[in-house]
């Protein structure tokens, strides 16, 4: 599919998508999926050796069911390729926006995707926003960790859809101090962080910081996380499941409480021991982006654990459905002089002075004591100096009264249910009762 073809499908899904019937978004999948995979297979050495390895041709792959014929792959299969084996041929690394994750699975990824790319997933979660009830005028914040480089998009500029970031790591009042300046019509934020905040609000916080509806991303949210973020701040909550991968991946209806799929940007499965979950299955999620391009994802394995829904939802839209997301809970570190941590605070330092990692482990074993683990690239083994450095870049964030011991191992093993959980604290266990799965 010529460039020009592959952008004029990627804004008909986003103009026209929302209008169509069950049967047209296959349609559209369908055909999208053909010409990604000849794509791949075409321009990505990666691809090419995963399908000649399975003995399978571009051609065979004709229908949706065709993708059960493709090979799975991971992060650890992309995250071990050069770039230039997992990025189409022909392509520039100038002409890419690099998203380099912080590792919600304990495995960061390089993502890399044209401008054009960048965007159109941006408006397709946009488009989502719009029909749960943004206005062109609505100031949005988000407190998540901050990412925004370069200049806002023109219609910004211009003043409409204004969107601030406000750092997670910052202290709660300046993060509160901050939010009470935008006024936000709009709020989006990681749950753990959210619920936190709702109970540091005072009543005149709420006179000021009053959002329309709220969004939430990246974790799990909890039923006690939800009602906590609800009743603080005296708004509804819409979950979205997101990745970097694919950006948006469903949302929650506010009809039906399942998750609508965002079908026109990816196809989504629900894999449970090798087959397709039947709904009301809890499986992993297997997802293949229809606009990744430059770096294709196909049949791409998050590690995210969810459950398949009905058919449909019981509101009449047509998308496909999750019932449940069980995703990962990230706790918060409570240290010895009162303070409350978010691991992303780590984990960004970690990954940033860590090019040589794989995966990494953070447990927050006592009070003053941190244990994190590292596996290091294949045929990667650290220096001690980079492990001292890494240590004291920790300690640095954590302070002088905590111990943080530096484990370098060839693998982390999941936990007992199978689920790996890249950063957890067995104090906020005992104190809540609650235990690692």
């Amino acid at each position: 599919m010529p460039i020009v073809e592959r952008r004029a499908a990627g804004c008909a899904g986003l103009l026209w998508g929302p209008q169509w019937s069950s049967r047209q978004i296959v349609a559209f999948q369908t055909r999208q999926l053909r010409a990604l995979v000849r794509h791949a297979y075409d321009h990505v050495p990666y691809y090419r050796r995963l399908f000649d390895q399975a003995g399978l041709k571009p051609d065979q792959v004709r229908t949706l069911a065709d993708l059960a014929t493709i090979p799975w792959s991971s992060r650890d299969d992309l995250q071990r390729l050069p770039a230039e084996e997992a990025v189409a041929r022909g392509i520039h690394p100038r002409e890419l926006v690099v998203h380099r994750t912080s590792g919600s699975s304990g495995q960061p990824l390089s993502i890399r995707r044209t401008w054009f790319e960048d965007r159109l997933l941006q408006a397709y979660r946009l488009r989502v926003l719009c029909r749960l009830g943004l206005r062109v005028t609505d100031r949005r914040a988000a407190v998540v960790t901050r990412r925004l480089t370069g200049p806002s998009p023109w219609y910004m500029r211009l003043g409409f859809l204004p969107y601030e970031e406000v750092h997670c790591l910052w202290p709660p009042e300046q993060i509160l101090s901050r939010l009470r300046a935008i006024r936000p019509d709009v709020l989006r934020g990681y749950p753990g962080t959210l619920s936190w905040l709702a109970g540091l609000l005072l009543s005149a916080d709420r006179d000021s910081i009053r959002p329309r509806f709220i969004t939430t991303d990246s974790e799990t949210l909890t039923s006690d996380m939800r009602a906590r973020i609800s009743e603080g701040f005296g708004a509804p909550v819409i979950d979205f499941y997101d990745s970097h991968e694919f950006n948006l991946i469903a949302w929650e209806c506010s009809a039906g409480g399942r998750y609508h799929v965002s079908d026109l940007s990816l196809i989504a499965e629900v894999m449970k021991d090798g087959r397709p979950a039947e709904p009301g299955e809890e499986g992993e999620l297997v997802g293949t982006a229809l606009h990744s391009w430059a770096m294709p994802f196909i049949r791409f394995r998050l590690g995210d654990q969810v459950t398949r829904g009905e058919d449909r939802c019981a509101c009449g839209a047509p998308n496909s459905i999750l019932a449940r997301v069980e995703g990962r809970v990230a706790d918060r570190f409570e240290l010895p002089d009162g303070r409350s941590v978010h691991p992303y605070t780590l984990v960004a330092s970690l990954v940033m002075h860590a090019p040589w990692l794989r995966r990494y482990q953070i447990v927050q074993e006592q009070i003053d004591r941190i244990r994190v683990r590292l596996v290091p690239m294949p045929g990667e083994t650290p220096a001690a100096d980079a492990l001292t450095g890494v240590r004291q870049i920790l300690a640095e964030r954590l302070g002088r009264d905590i111990y943080v011991e530096i484990e370098v191992v060839d693998e982390i093993p999941a936990g007992p249910s199978g689920k790996f959980r890249p950063y957890y604290s067995l104090v906020s266990q005992q104190n809540t009762g609650r235990k690692d799965s």
